[in-house]
């Protein structure tokens, strides 16, 4: 049984249109039936140099709860959320249901940013240095202190904005990643294989999905567009054999940012993509 929850996270980015999105796409496509969690306000102290700080916190909490509640029942959660630090809540409810999570990052970002390293101080990119249990102590506690998933766990797929720190930890890490230009000239069936293969140990895995992995050119309602990218036919192959071919427990779909939409192309395929996901689950 599936359960889609959304929270209108904005905060780890700050983008104002983000607010909205969700509850524009849950008006876009009422069948999905999105039960929407509230993003959630936190005095902030500003003892960080991390935006919002509290707030994320707070928000992500609530996220993995939620999703940690589903599974338990035997649900598979899908989070089609704001931001992506909403995802330090989604995975760490997976991470704390299971015991040894496999973690596929589709993004044109690799997200593995800490509170020492980061330029803008915005929590949508870091997420995965906290659920490995780096960075900010506060962010990687959330339903446990234990780390949600290890870096031998992870694959990221279609990066192609990493910030010099972040290329630091990938390959200290041995964090396994493929660019979008590795993509191209490898092909991405066999990014897929070799993704299948890497993972295929693993009796539970996660899905995180960033709308600006695609190519902004065909689908611009994200915040922080990327030139280049995946086409649509590319990213529904990938999502496809990737939840046909693993053990998918949970997944996100995240950044859609309807201010910056045009003709209601990034709400179509959001809601094309949600829909495949709960076919292939």
């Amino acid at each position: 049984m599936n359960h889609i929850f959304g929270c209108p996270m904005h905060y780890g980015v700050g983008a104002p249109g983000l607010i909205n999105s969700l509850d524009y796409l849950q008006s876009f496509c009422p069948e999905l039936d999105i039960d929407i969690l509230p993003e959630i306000t936190r005095p902030e102290e500003n003892l960080s140099n991390l935006k919002h700080l509290n707030s994320v916190i707070a928000s992500c909490s609530q996220i993995a709860e939620s999703g940690y509640h589903a599974l338990c029942k035997g649900e598979s959660p899908l989070y089609i959320t704001g931001d992506h630090s909403s995802a330090i809540g989604s995975v760490s409810a997976a991470g704390t249901y299971c015991e040894d999570l496999g973690l596929i990052w589709i993004d044109a970002h690799p997200d593995i940013n800490t509170d020492k390293t980061t330029v803008t101080g915005n929590i949508h990119g870091m997420p995965v240095a906290a659920l490995i249990g780096m960075g900010e102590q506060s962010l990687t506690r959330i339903l446990s202190d234990k780390p949600k998933v290890k870096p031998s766990n992870i694959v990221m797929l279609g990066l192609r904005d990493i910030d010099p720190p972040e290329m630091e930890f990938l390959n200290k890490l041995h964090i396994r990643y493929y660019t979008w230009q590795q993509m191209a000239t490898l092909g991405i069936q066999r990014c897929i294989d070799e993704t299948l293969q890497y993972l295929s140990h693993l009796q539970n895995v996660h899905i995180s999905f960033d709308i600006d992995v695609m190519d902004p050119a065909y689908l611009p309602g994200v915040s922080v567009p990327v030139p280049g990218g995946l086409l649509e036919e590319e990213a529904f192959t990938l999502m496809h054999q990737l939840l046909t071919g693993l053990p998918v427990i949970s997944c996100d779909i995240v950044e859609f940012n309807k201010d910056y939409d045009i003709s209601d192309r990034t709400a179509t395929f959001t809601r094309q993509m949600a829909h495949q996901i709960l076919t292939d689950f």
